[in-house]
This record gives C-alpha cells, sequence and structure tokens, in this order.
C-alpha cells in the first residue's frame, strides 16, 4: 500500500533559500560564486526538473564553503539529499544527511536534517531509526504546522510497522489540532493514515475516514495524496466488493500518470492486477513489468552518476591543493622541490585512476549481476508465467501475486539491496547482528561458532557470499518454513568454512519441492567455487549444508 511522508526540504528550501543573508563563513569572491552555483542548482531542480544537472550545481556550491558548519554548506547538502532520496538513492542520502548533521552548527536547518534522515531510515525499513529522527524533527521545529506534520510521520511510521494501536494513539488528537485547520492537504492526509489504522484494526469508523480524505483530496484536486486514498480504498474493499477494489485501483493509476510518478504507477498496476479478472489482469501485466525495468536500470544509472560527480569533484579539489603546494615548494626548493611534486603528482594520479577503475568495475560488476541474475531473471519468468498459464485458477493468480509482489518490494528497497557490506574488521559483528535481527518473540535464532572463523584471512568476495546466502535463507524461513527455532552453525577446519543451516520448520515436502526459491543463494555458493546441498532425508525441519573453500 501507498503511504505519503512529506519531505520538508522540497517544500520548504525555495524559501528558506532567500533567507541567505549572512556571508560571514566565506569570502565575498566566495560567496558570489556559491551564490551563482546555488541558484544554478534551484533552477535545474525545481523549473527543469534536471537532477544531474542541479546535483553537479549543487555539490560544487558546497565546495566553495570552507565554513563546513555555516548555512550555506548546509543548504548545498540538504538539496544533494533531496535528489538522493528522489531517485531511490536512500543509502547514498543517508550518507549526505550525516554529513551534514556532523559539521552544521546552526538551528535552522537542524529539523530538516533529522525529518530527511528520518525517511531515508523509513526507506530502508529501519522503523526504530525513523522513529527517532521523527521525534527529533518533532521537538525541534518551531512552527506548529511543521510539527504536526512530524507527528503525523511519526503516526505512519507505526502504521507501516504494524504497531496500529500506537498509530491511533498518535494521529487522532491531530484532528482536533488547531495548525492544521487551514492546510487541508495535510488535514487529508490524517483522515487517511487515521482510517487506514482503523482498516487494520476492523474499527467501524474505517469507511468514514477513508471516504473524508478523498472527498477533502479530490475537492483539492491534489492528485499525490488521491493515489494512497484510492490504494487504501482498493484495499478496504478487496473482500467487500470486488468491482469498487478495482474501480479504486484504477483511479490510483489516472492519478499517478497525472503527476507522471513512476513508483505509484507501480504500486497502482499491482493493486489492479490484483483485484482484477485474469483477462484485465494480463492486460496490465506487461505495463508493469517494463515500467519496473526501465525504473531500475534508470535509478541504478542515476546513483552511479551522482557517484561520479562527487568523485570527481573531490579529485578536482585535490589536484587544486597539490598544485597550490608545489607553487609554495617552487618558491622554497626551486628545481629539486619541483621535480619532487611532479613526482608525487604522477603517482597519486595513477593511485587515483586505478582505484577509479577498481571502484568503477565492482560496482558496475555488482549492479549488473543484480538486475540481470535476479530483477530481470524475476521479471521475465513472471512474464512467461503470466502467459502460459492460465490466471482463472486461484493457485496460478495467487503465484502470479506472489511474484509481481516480490518484484515491487526488491524494487523499492534496490538501494539497500546495493548496498555495500564491511568486509573489514567489522564483519563478523554486522553478520551477528543481521543474524539476531530475525529473531524475535516467535522465533529463536542461534548462531554457533561464529567466532572461530578467522574472518581476517577470508577473501572478500567469500564474506559477502556468506552473508547474502545467511540473509536469504532467513528470509526464506520467514516467508515459508513457519520454524521458532534456527540455528547457523559455523566450522572452520584447515582448508574449508563449513556452515550449517538447520530450523525445525515444516520441511521439504519431496513431492513438490523446488529449489527456485534458494537458487540465487546457491548460485552464489558456487561462484565462489562452494558447494550448497539440500537435506532432502531430513524428516522434519530444513536442513542446508554449505562448504566454501578458504
Amino acid at each position: 500500500m501507498i503511504r505519503k511522508k512529506v519531505c520538508f526540504p522540497i517544500l520548504f528550501f525555495v524559501i528558506l533559500g532567500i533567507l541567505f543573508s549572512c556571508n560571514d563563513s566565506i569570502s565575498n569572491q566566495e560567496y558570489k560564486e556559491y551564490t551563482l552555483l546555488k541558484t544554478k542548482g534551484d533552477t535545474a531542480l525545481y523549473k527543469k526538473v534536471q537532477l544531474d544537472s542541479a546535483y553537479f550545481f549543487y555539490n560544487q556550491a558546497k565546495d566553495k564553503c570552507n565554513n563546513k558548519s555555516g548555512e550555506e554548506y548546509a543548504y548545498a547538502l540538504l538539496q544533494m539529499a533531496t535528489i538522493q532520496q528522489y531517485v531511490g538513492d536512500f543509502y547514498g542520502a543517508e550518507e549526505t544527511i550525516t554529513e551534514g548533521l556532523a559539521n552544521y552548527k546552526g538551528k535552522t536547518y537542524q529539523p530538516y536534517f533529522y525529518n530527511m534522515l528520518a525517511i531515508s531510515y523509513d526507506k530502508q525499513k529501519n522503523f526504530d531509526g525513523a522513529l527517532e529522527y521523527y521525534k527529533k524533527a518533532f521537538e525541534t521545529f518551531s512552527d506548529d504546522t511543521a510539527k504536526a506534520i512530524a507527528q503525523n510521520n511519526i503516526g505512519l511510521v507505526h502504521l507501516e510497522n504494524g504497531q496500529y494501536e500506537k498509530a491511533l494513539a498518535v494521529l487522532r488528537p491531530l484532528l482536533k489540532n488547531q495548525s492544521l485547520k487551514n492546510n487541508k492537504i495535510e488535514t487529508a492526509r490524517v483522515f487517511d493514515n487515521l482510517g487506514y489504522a482503523q482498516f487494520k484494526l476492523k474499527h467501524p469508523d474505517t469507511y468514514t475516514n477513508l471516504s473524508e480524505s478523498l472527498q477533502l483530496r479530490d475537492s483539492l484536486k491534489d492528485h499525490i495524496g488521491l493515489i494512497p486514498s484510492n490504494i487504501h480504498l482498493s484495499e478496504y474493499f478487496k473482500e467487500r466488493d470486488k468491482a469498487m477494489a478495482h474501480k479504486h485501483a484504477i483511479k490510483a493509476l489516472l492519478s499517478a500518470q497525472k503527476i507522471n510518478s513512476p513508483d505509484d504507477k507501480l504500486e497502482a498496476l499491482r493493486w489492479i492486477i490484483e483485484n482484477s479478472e485474469p483477462t484485465i489482469a494480463n492486460k496490465y501485466s506487461p505495463q508493469f513489468f517494463q515500467l519496473n525495468d526501465s525504473l531500475q536500470l534508470v535509478r541504478s544509472a542515476a546513483k552511479n552518476q551522482f557517484a561520479k560527480i562527487k568523485y570527481d569533484a573531490t579529485r578536482a579539489l585535490q589536484a587544486v591543493e597539490i598544485q597550490k603546494g608545489q607553487k609554495q615548494l617552487y618558491f622554497i626548493f626551486f628545481l629539486s622541490a619541483v621535480l619532487l611534486s611532479i613526482l608525487l603528482y604522477f603517482l597519486i594520479r595513477s593511485k587515483n585512476r586505478n582505484k577509479l577503475k577498481t571502484i568503477s568495475y565492482a560496482t558496475e560488476t555488482h549492479i549488473s549481476k543484480k538486475l540481470h541474475d535476479e530483477l530481470a531473471n524475476d521479471v521475465y519468468n513472471a512474464m512467461t508465467f503470466a502467459e502460459t498459464q492460465d490466471l482463472q485458477l486461484p493457485d496460478k493468480k495467487e503465484a502470479l501475486i506472489d511474484n509481481l509482489d516480490k518484484i515491487y518490494n526488491r524494487t523499492r528497497n534496490i538501494s539497500k539491496e546495493n548496498s555495500s557490506i564491511n568486509t573489514d574488521d567489522k564483519f563478523e559483528n554486522d553478520l551477528k547482528d543481521m543474524i539476531s535481527g530475525y529473531s524475535n518473540s516467535k522465533v529463536n535464532v542461534i548462531t554457533k561458532n561464529l567466532n572461530t572463523i578467522g574472518w581476517s584471512k577470508l577473501a572478500v568476495e567469500k564474506k559477502i557470499a556468506i552473508y547474502r546466502v545467511s540473509q536469504e535463507l532467513l528470509v526464506n524461513m520467514k516467508k515459508h518454513s513457519e520454524a521458532n527455532l534456527v540455528m547457523l552453525s559455523f566450522e572452520s577446519t584447515p582448508r574449508f568454512v563449513d556452515i550449517q543451516y538447520t530450523d525445525n520448520g515444516k520441511g521439504i515436502d519431496n513431492d513438490h519441492f523446488s529449489k527456485k526459491g534458494l537458487q540465487n543463494a546457491e548460485n552464489r555458493i558456487h561462484a565462489v567455487k562452494g558447494t550448497f546441498i539440500f537435506d532432502q532425508e531430513t524428516s522434519k525441519g530444513f536442513k542446508v549444508t554449505i562448504q566454501i573453500p578458504k
């Protein structure tokens, strides 16, 4: 389901930019250059929606600021993070915002930093982090309306986390909030979030509040808000009235098309397919796959482009510093210093070139493999399934819906999936934290001998394979096994790292068992010359034995 959060920089930064009247942190000449670059960035972003150009200008403007704790530096970073969030690079946005919080000493932009960091955490499913920083934003905003918006976002995080009673406790008071009386768009958002929480709890006021939100947004021609309203009503009618569910899903798609929002189009298409007859589902399925595939490629390209802009700017600044140093040394040491500087220059440039090639190759290979081996294959298989199977059969239609849901979730979380894994001395702790993250009140996940492997001597690609495969086994357990006890046992021998996964779930039905669900995990192990064996003789539970050469 779609739930919109308000990203304050998009709403307020144009106005806040006017507040720049103090340029004590940089020289007059640098301030003029900064202002010119900032204006170019604002124009590219708000008038032309040229994200790569806007990002380039803001990055250039940032580098004109000697004082990283000032308003100018903070504004540029916030705009860069806004663009990163727009293209779905939430991990990159988190890094940019963290840099701002670490340096900024003022108060004007502090709540916006907190709010944007909360959004990045929320999009990466880190709900605890999102709540922490939405609350900080709420505490630091001085404007009552901004506080109310932050409170609405807090309620929304509880909704996403399945804490519906907590969501109600936060959202109900907002209906009486005086600061929202003249803000009809935000009032409609409150009605929608409240109604959806009530829907999850089967409250009688569900339809009243969802309908109130829809009518208010319709009167305002708020197409952005009409998307979640119609999606939520489609979900509400799913088990009550299939025709109404389909009708609202179609309306959500029309609104998404009017604002040209790819993510919202995907969500609306998914709901149309799920709540339609097979012939209609077949009609919309190709649109979903084509849009999903193109969006994935565009966002991956944008993330790489932003990383390159940052890298090139850093290298340019380093070159400037080297040139300054060369001039100073020239006057002090004359020819000997010049020769030494030239030698150092070429050594550093060569090292940076090699490093850039290595990083670029690794990044391109990783993203290409993810797109080709995983997402593209899933899309192709789902398209083939939709074309060849009889979707009038409930199990076939359910299988297609499951595949679409898997593809959609992978798209929404691409920034998290493509984020790097620490393979240094923190790897063991990160692996342990990831595994323990699947423990809860219903499932106990135990690790054995994790600290006996000698991780520092293991190749980087093998660490990554172990991390990802462990993660995929646990995801598979969570989705399918119904286990309440899981053990991941690690053992180091002179030549191998042996890993055994065991759970007490419902196990394997040999008559219907298929390795497709864990094919990607098996492929990862084979890629590092290891073995991946399913134990089909186990009468109860599920067991996998993995062996990776050192």
